[in-house]
């Protein structure tokens, strides 16, 4: 039986902090107060108390995004760190700033008083930790990262030693005596994060998985997979017993300390860049953010035993559009009604770029609400049905066909689904497309016709393979109870949305692959009435096996916690195929597609990446087919700034980000012009070349100051992720205001440093645009 976790409780507390944004917050030690830190660059200090809070103190004096705020262990002081490259030590009392003990950084990430009070840790973009007292004398040599970026930092509780995460795979930890040094492996994928209490240490990764360590070796005690993306916070209860997470799938889990039993999650999770996660160091209190990161909410840690009725999206919608028609207008964009849906839907996932999507009524989109590059049906009902309907009508077809004239056809000749109050037929290919590669019945054929999908439900039962003379090899089988209801185009979208597979033929319960150097794979998936899933496993090379194998048997483990491991069994089966055999998406191969090289060495690393990698591959179809359904809707996702030599350069940029699903704009070298197409645009990047070189001479910077100006006076939130091109330096009198924590680099030697560079500026652009 699949054990049941409790639902995340209602907020015990609420209130409105900061309209740019959040990007820290920190309890007191006594757990009377609560600081808050902006994009606004103003830190608000709070007396929460029943259902909202008090504003005591109101800090200003930062210049940036304020990134972390530490309180002394007598609450006297509150230190911050932020983009302006400053670590600032306030009176908690009266607010006034009473000492700047570091400044001249490179953004500070993290700042982290010791348990004594005595010394002030600041971790930051400039890879170093520098340690301090409270007047900013040395009380450590600079602590260097070995890979990159310092994102977190956390004393022992008994200030004995400093443990700091970086973009490395490892979690490093020094000796606060002599500052001598251990590391310990953590990965895949770069730490984020690190949490230090009584009795337990733990880390979260990129790769969405939490560590839980022993303290004192450093050897691991307990692996919790539990999330899709980037954990970007781990806090722990003030007894130890429970530890909170936020991620970048945007979800908040509670879990048990001692096992890693999930408790509640939370689905609806803002996870800006630095994490706003918070459990009170005196009660069972979490503090953290709703779902667009301008309010704070706090909830108990205990879970609700049940969840309470939900009411239909549809009706909140339409109370928001009559009150919109009340007012005089037929249409509402998302960022009027995001309050009141954020607060009415609780359960709903915090989509990227949530505040600037929109809310489109009548022809557009009929009642359907467009949550940044995430869909959500307010017919739930109605959705599924005209998915349904394009999966039978392309099933009844000789051939694939054309998501969008497959719409057209069923909303003309369909009764059921026609009428003045759907929307138009490019609209409802988009959405449906994206309901069916979301529940993974689908995947998007390639890049250049976003709108053709592969309905898996809609292929022939098996693909036309010759099976004489393809002797049968040994496979795995895996067979699951009946109370795991994962269907077998899951499973199969799966498989594909890997990326590591270049050519494929597939039918409705099998799938037959080849890898990027042409080994094949073969995958089925059925399930008879009244039994359980089960899905074989073979492959011309064991290690391809058993990466299917353990990854598969992960996906569906996630997707149903608590139910009892498959019967596992080695099996003989032919692995025949096909002599036609479909592409996958060429145009994305050289941008996005994993190739082994691509894969870390142990089994169990290589499970994390691509396990991560379909979620992001799921993504980046949604993003493909919005952009293709709602052309001309929307405004471009990012704008390069760049020379004007550099035209060649930002259209090879902007081509590989709309194989990414990104709407990007260039090209324009008008001062007045450039500002004014860049201020709809959620993130800017600048593209910086050999010729490059002397900022104060280039045409841009004049368009920079009046960007800056225009975006201080409107309290807007773009920032620019300065891009190089292969060996090009930033130039030296770069201004630093607006840039995101680190710099990202274009190309690269060989294809997979290439491919891991994209990744990374993907990364970037999308978690700026949940802070825009």
């Amino acid at each position: 039986m699949t054990e049941r976790t409790g639902v995340c409780p209602p907020a015990a507390a609420g209130w409105h902090a900061h309209p740019a944004g959040l990007c820290a917050l920190s309890w007191s030690h006594d757990g009377q107060r609560l600081a808050t830190g902006g994009n606004d660059g103003l830190i608000k200090v709070w007396r929460p108390r029943e259902g909202t809070a008090d504003l005591l103190l109101t800090l200003r004096g930062h210049d940036g995004a304020v990134r972390s705020l530490s309180w002394t262990p007598d609450d006297t002081l509150l230190a911050s760190g932020a983009e302006d490259g400053t670590a600032v030590v306030w009176d908690s009392s009266t607010g006034e700033r009473q000492a700047t003990p570091q400044r001249n950084r490179r953004w500070v990430n993290a700042v982290a008083w010791s348990p004594d009070g005595k010394r002030l840790a600041a971790a930051g973009g400039d890879r170093r930790i520098v340690v301090t007292d409270r007047y900013g004398r040395p009380a450590a040599p600079p602590l260097h990262s070995p890979y990159g970026v310092f994102l977190s930092l956390a004393w022992s509780p008994d200030g004995a030693s400093l443990a700091g995460t970086g973009r490395g795979a490892d979690l490093t930890v020094w000796d606060a005596t002599d500052w001598t040094v251990r590391t310990a492996p953590a990965g895949p994928g770069s730490v984020w994060t690190v949490c230090w209490w009584r009795g337990g240490l733990a880390t979260g990764n990129a790769a969405g998985r939490v560590r839980l360590w022993d303290a004192r070796t450093l050897r691991p005690r307990e692996l919790i997979d539990g999330h899709g993306g980037a954990v970007a916070r781990v806090t722990a209860s003030s007894d130890g017993e429970v530890i909170a997470t936020l991620s970048h799938d945007q979800s908040i889990g509670v879990w048990d300390a001692r096992t890693g039993r999930l408790l509640w999650r939370r689905e609806d999770a803002y996870p800006g860049w630095t994490g706003c996660l918070e459990a009170s160091p005196t009660a069972a209190l979490l503090a953290g953010t709703d779902a667009d990161g301008q309010e704070v909410r706090i909830w108990p840690l205990a879970p609700t035993a049940a969840a309470p009725p939900e009411r239909p999206v549809a009706a909140y919608v339409r109370d928001a559009l009559r009150d919109a028609r009340r007012a005089g207008a037929g249409h509402l964009t998302l960022t009027e009604a995001t309050r009141h849906l954020g607060a009415a839907l609780p359960t709903r996932p915090k989509p990227e770029g949530w505040a600037e999507a929109e809310l489109v009524r009548s022809a557009d989109a009929g009642e359907l609400a467009l949550y940044g590059a995430r869909v959500a049906a307010l017919d739930t009902p109605w959705l599924r049905q005209l998915a349904d309907l394009c999966v039978g009508a392309t099933a009844a077809a000789e051939d694939d066909l054309h998501l969008l004239p497959t719409v057209e056809r069923l909303l003309r000749d369909t009764p059921a689904v026609t009428g003045s109050r759907h929307a138009s037929a490019r609209t409802t290919a988009s959405l449906v497309g994206c309901q069916l590669v979301r529940s993974g019945r689908a995947w998007v054929r390639g890049t250049t016709h976003p709108g053709r999908l592969c309905v898996v439900d809609a292929l022939p039962e098996t693909p036309d393979a010759p099976s004489a003379g393809y002797p049968a090899g040994p496979a795995e089988e895996l067979r699951y109870a009946q109370d795991v209801d994962h269907s077998p185009a899951e499973v199969l979208s799966d498989v594909l949305n890997t990326t590591l597979f270049r050519r494929w033929a597939a039918g409705r319960h099998e799938l037959t692959a080849l890898t990027d150097d042409h080994h094949s794979v073969r995958v089925t998936a059925t399930r008879a009435p009244g039994e359980g899933l089960t899905v074989r496993v073979a492959a011309e090379r064991e290690a391809d096996r058993d990466l299917l194998v353990a990854l598969l048997a992960r996906r569906i483990a996630r997707a149903w916690p608590g139910a009892a491991p498959p019967a596992r069994h080695g099996i003989r089966m032919a692995r025949p195929v096909p002599a036609n055999l479909h592409e996958w998406d060429p145009a994305a191969v050289g941008v996005w597609a994993l190739s082994r090289q691509d894969l870390p060495t142990r089994l169990d690393d290589r499970v994390a990446v691509v396990d991560e990698h379909i979620d992001d591959e799921r993504l980046r179809q949604e993003r493909l087919l919005l952009n293709d359904g709602f052309a001309g809707h929307e405004p471009p996702d990012v704008h390069i700034w760049h020379a004007p030599d550099d035209d060649r350069a930002a259209a090879e940029l902007a081509s590989e980000l709309a194989t990414l699903g990104l709407r990007t704009a260039y090209g324009e070298h008008d001062t007045a012009r450039l500002v004014e197409a860049t201020l709809p645009a959620r993130t800017a990047l600048l593209l910086i070349t050999p010729s490059l070189s002397d900022w104060s001479a280039c045409p841009l910077a004049g368009a920079y100051d009046q960007l800056t100006r225009v975006t201080r006076e409107t309290g807007r939130r773009i920032r620019w992720l300065p891009v190089t091109v292969d060996a090009a330096r930033l130039p030296a009198d770069l201004p630093d205001h607006l840039h995101s924590f680190d710099r990202y680099r274009r190309g690269g030697v060989d294809p997979s440093t290439r491919r891991k560079n994209t990744h990374a500026l993907l990364g970037g652009i999308l978690v700026d645009r949940t802070r825009s």
